[in-house]
């Protein structure tokens, strides 16, 4: 059995948490455990490491928002931007996974969801590019594990060779470009239909509402729009890091716009997420927004303003 880091046990024990209707209770031992801890690099089994960075991108960690460095360690919760004139920030893990990002993209590393969609997946994918290399599963690997990549329409569960995938509202694309796949729909945060087989070469495109559509080859606009980064065959290069351990550089503490889009994300994600954003309301600034913006995440009233909830007599 793998090890498990004091953060996920108290990432595991908060998801525990939500599905119990606690969250609001007591979630606030649980943040001022983890705020608490030394902000220090740890290693966590299967940890994500930075080793191309080509372009500007930012990481979003507690309450800080953070400038990459080549070989920064990547941790559960850990959100991860690039900017719109980037060209390719690339992730490896040590169980051979490598996530390329292109420009203009947002991902949510390791995270937590609640509801039937199960508890976790590798990368949630926002928004932008995303080229992920896969080896090949040891086993035959069960639709309803973890997924790979999770997004707001698509779940890729399977995948051995490489994987592009574009989300961009309302659409979505995925491109087998070599191996095989395996993707399961969602709607409104809910699965539809059955797990889908993807093999080389086929391409997946599917409007906001309405039924995705196969073809056996990418359509020419998609072709047109991939980043050229994504072209190149790219050495693995995370041995490179085993000993350095650089930190990324403090910018500036995170605001409420950094966080907005996260914050009004799909249900399934929000709620065990509610932890991770939680110590930004000691701002008054990020409180005041929250307020302003209520009705994209109405949990937070519960949060803000307990006494509203509180039985009475």
């Amino acid at each position: 059995m793998q090890a498990i880091s004091k953060r996920r046990l108290l990432q595991m024990a908060a998801a525990g948490l939500a599905s119990k209707g606690l969250v609001l209770a007591g979630a606030t031992l649980l943040v001022d455990a983890a705020s608490a801890a030394p902000k220090v690099e740890t290693d966590e089994p299967n940890q994500g490491v930075v080793t191309i960075l080509d372009g500007k991108a930012q990481l979003l960690r507690g309450e800080e928002r953070l400038n990459f460095v080549e070989g920064t360690r990547l941790l559960s919760q850990d959100v991860v931007e690039t900017a719109a004139d980037a060209r390719l920030l690339r992730i490896e893990f040590s169980d051979g996974l490598a996530v390329n990002l292109g420009p203009a993209t947002r991902v949510l590393i390791d995270p937590q969801f609640y509801g039937e969609r199960g508890r976790f997946a590798r990368v949630y994918l926002l928004s932008g590019w995303v080229k992920l290399k896969a080896p090949a599963p040891a086993a035959k690997v069960d639709p309803a594990a973890i997924p790979l990549l999770a997004s707001p329409a698509i779940d890729l569960y399977e995948a051995s060779g490489s994987v592009v995938t574009l989300v961009n509202e309302p659409a979505v694309s995925m491109f087998v470009e070599s191996g095989q796949a395996k993707i399961r729909e969602r709607l409104d945060a809910k699965p539809v239909g059955q797990a889908v087989p993807l093999r080389s070469g086929q391409f997946l495109q599917r409007a906001k509402g309405a039924k995705s559509v196969v073809s056996a080859r990418p359509a020419p606009a998609f072709i047109d729009q991939i980043p050229r980064s994504f072209l190149d065959t790219l050495p693995d290069r995370a041995a490179m890091f085993t000993e350095r351990k650089p930190a990324p550089k403090p910018v500036a503490p995170i605001t409420y716009a950094d966080a907005k889009d996260w914050l009004a994300v799909e249900w399934t994600l929000r709620r065990p997420a509610m932890i991770r954003w939680r110590p930004l309301t000691r701002d008054a600034d990020f409180r005041k927004a929250l307020v302003a913006n209520m009705p994209a995440h109405p949990e937070w009233d519960r949060v803000l303003f307990p006494e509203k909830y509180r039985l009475r007599p």
